[in-house]
């Protein structure tokens, strides 16, 4: 009889550790289809059919004190983020994965345009600034020292790959205080 009992202790372990390798595997796809963004909505060409997909929205918009500092999110409760530097990093996590019915690019390496534009919290232009993404799932720009002064600032990205491109970002608000 205990020779049974050893046994079934041996089973339930492997059933347990069986059904959680399923539950890793499928967590993702359960999670995938449960977004509550939209991967990629087909846009309408001049004649009617569909055209390009875009581009999902970059996410994640974060700002710090510059390369080596931790980061701060963008939309927090707490607040605006507060920048201590005359020289900020912005950044964003772009999609990792092509989008659902998008090709995967045929050439390996850098192939997404990302675009960072900082204005002055009333709207006046302070920065345009267009890079190549060095991944396919973050980007980051550094503002040369001295860009901004003491004040209040907001600042939104968006992706470029080939002919399709994301939404901005919603605005993100900082405020640099130098002294």
């Amino acid at each position: 009889m205990r020779k049974t009992l050893r046994k079934r202790p041996g089973r339930v372990v492997f059933a347990l550790v069986t059904a959680c390798a399923i539950g890793a595997v499928a967590a993702p796809f359960a999670m995938a289809g449960a977004s509550s963004q939209p991967a990629a909505s087909a846009a309408s060409t001049a004649d009617g059919g569909p055209g390009d997909l875009l581009l999902p929205t970059p996410e994640t918009p974060r700002i710090s004190n510059g390369p080596y500092a931790g980061f701060q999110l963008c939309g927090d409760p707490a607040g605006d983020p507060l920048v201590t530097s005359g020289s900020p990093t912005l950044a964003a996590t772009l999609e990792s994965v092509a989008p659902p019915g998008t090709a995967e690019p045929t050439q390996p390496g850098p192939r997404r345009k990302v675009t960072f534009e900082v204005d002055t919290a009333a709207g006046e232009p302070v920065s345009h600034k267009q890079l190549t993404s060095t991944t396919s799932h973050d980007a980051a720009y550094q503002l040369p020292e001295g860009t901004l002064p003491d004040g209040a600032y907001r600042w939104r990205v968006r992706v470029k790959d080939g002919a399709t491109e994301s939404a901005w970002t919603a605005w993100c608000s900082f405020t640099v205080r130098l002294g």
